[in-house]
């Protein structure tokens, strides 16, 4: 402790014989010294990066072993599940472990690749079953707020009757990256995407959960209905702004005679949004297209008919008699015309949105005349396009608004407006103010140290007489003491040095001094 105490001593003497350049050197010395030192150490230890991150036990461990074999460095973190390599071999190891380790440890149909023998067809059905869930699960894993899935299918054996048949059904188990969320729509895709990759499975029949226990496919409906769903609160929004536009123009118009805020309009539309698609066609009058006439005649004689060939040679009595020649005349007329008729086909598709009936109530502030009334209501069915054979209604009532709330928000308006006109002036006060706060502080300061000043120099100069004088007296009193006063006084000095020197050896001698009594 002694030793430590004198090194210590005697660096704080050398430090403070140094200037102020030389503290500063000093100082600039160490430090870089330091920076040095860091630098060195930092610039040995090779610079390490992720290799791969998010890994499973199995696969951390069949990765780490094919780095023992390679003779490559690594470092393990995150507990165990992230590994560290050289930033040099970072991409060259990645497509060697691409190769050699099932980074994801999912099975798909590269297991097909290999022949296996005496493989029933049950194995064989298994195995597929077990690569078109790898299979779906690597293609999931690929969207953006996916981290890790799992995919089960149950596919139930085939049966010989109907009623005995059940349908095929899956489930998926999502792990999602941090701060990321799936929308209906995702999971709605991911469930037709299942359904799709998987022979006889309904989309209905996918059931998608989170790492939490968060059942994401309950919220996801049937697409007719939800489609309905959007239909429906899509026609409600356009009548809602529709009945807005529609009173607030009327509004404006009544504010522009009345005065701002003394007038209220309220709508009410009755749409119809049924789509209609009307077909019909129409006839005209027929019209020629095509006429044919066609024409015969003829004439000339004509040969005997009858009679029995075999009665020329036989004699007896004949069994025919034998026809007589005559002339003989022919004539034929036909007439063929086609004709067209002229058809128009005409379609034709309402568009949804048509307003059916319209029902308008507009207060004026104070009281009204029946000729204002009826002014104020033919200028609002004119405006409004008030149709009375479509059973549209208009009602127009006059009568005293309450103002309190109106006159109390203009009161706290006027105040704000007045506080934010005070505040202004402040701000531009500010300025001139703070200048004089800091010129005042100033010659404060410097005031106050000029007297301190004088005041030091005065008790300077009168703390040197009084110096001198006691030096003198001093002396003067030493020359009067006796040699054992002298002895005494010289002794005092002494033990007033070595306290001065070594105070922690003084205070030992005097605690023991203390112990023994």
């Amino acid at each position: 402790m002694g030793i430590w105490t004198q090194f210590r001593e005697q660096a704080n003497n050398i430090w403070q014989k140094f200037t102020g350049w030389q503290k500063a050197t000093f100082a600039a010395v160490i430090v870089l010294f330091f920076v040095l030192v860091i630098g060195v150490l930092f610039a040995q230890r090779p610079k390490m990066e992720v290799l791969y991150s998010g890994l499973s036990p199995d696969t951390a461990s069949a990765m780490t072993t094919k780095l023992k074999e390679q003779k490559v460095p690594y470092e393990l973190v995150d507990e165990g599940k992230t590994i560290l390599v050289r930033a040099e071999d970072k991409y060259q190891l990645r497509l060697d472990m691409a190769n050699q380790v099932n980074l994801k440890g999912v099975v798909g149909f590269e297991s097909f690749n290999q022949t296996r023998f005496g493989e029933t067809d049950t194995d064989k059905r298994v195995r597929f079953l077990v690569a078109l869930q790898g299979e779906l699960t690597r293609t999931i894993e690929e969207m953006d707020e996916v981290e890790t899935a799992n995919v089960h299918i149950a596919l139930p054996q085939p049966s010989l009757f109907i009623r005995d048949e059940k349908d095929a059904t899956a489930s998926v188990l999502l792990r999602l990256k941090p701060y990321a969320s799936l929308d209906t729509e995702k999971v709605k895709s991911i469930m037709s995407f299942v359904s799709h990759g998987v022979e006889g499975l309904k989309s209905g029949n996918v059931t998608v959960m989170d790492v939490k226990g968060n059942l994401l496919s309950e919220d996801v409906a049937d697409a007719s209905t939800q489609e309905t769903s959007k239909i429906s609160a899509s026609q409600l929004t356009l009548k809602q702004q529709y009945e807005k536009d529609f009173a607030q123009s009327l509004q404006t118009m009544l504010e522009k005679t009345r005065g701002a805020g003394k007038a209220v309009v309220r709508a009410n539309v009755a749409m119809d949004f049924d789509k209609v698609e009307k077909y019909s066609e129409t006839y005209g009058d027929a019209v020629l297209r095509s006429e044919q006439i066609k024409e015969e005649s003829s004439q000339g004689t004509s040969q005997p008919v009858g009679g029995n060939p075999a009665d020329a040679n036989m004699s007896g009595s004949s069994y025919g008699s034998v026809g007589t020649t005559g002339e003989s005349e022919h004539q034929l007329s036909e007439q063929a015309r086609n004709y067209d008729i002229s058809k128009t086909t005409e379609t034709k598709i309402v568009a949804p949105g048509k307003i059916m009936r319209v029902s308008l109530s507009v207060i004026i502030d104070g009281d009204l005349t029946p000729a204002e009334t009826n002014k104020i209501k033919e200028a609002v069915a004119m405006a409004a396009g008030v149709d009375a054979e479509r059973g549209d209604q208009i009602s127009v009532v006059g009568m005293p608004f309450n103002n309190e709330d109106t006159a109390k928000m203009e009161e706290a308006l006027a105040k704000r407006e007045g506080f934010q006109r005070r505040m202004e002036l402040f701000k531009l006060a500010l300025l001139p103010l703070s200048i004089l706060l800091i010129l005042g502080m100033l010659f404060f300061i410097v005031r106050r140290f000029g007297t301190t000043l004088s005041n030091n120099t005065r008790y300077s100069a009168g703390t040197h007489r009084e110096v001198a004088a006691m030096t003198n007296s001093s002396e003067n009193v030493e020359m009067t003491l006796s040699p054992e006063a002298l002895e005494k006084k010289a002794m005092q000095t002494q033990i007033n040095n070595l306290i001065k020197k070594n105070p922690e050896e003084v205070a030992k001698v005097v605690k023991t001094w203390l112990v023994e009594e």
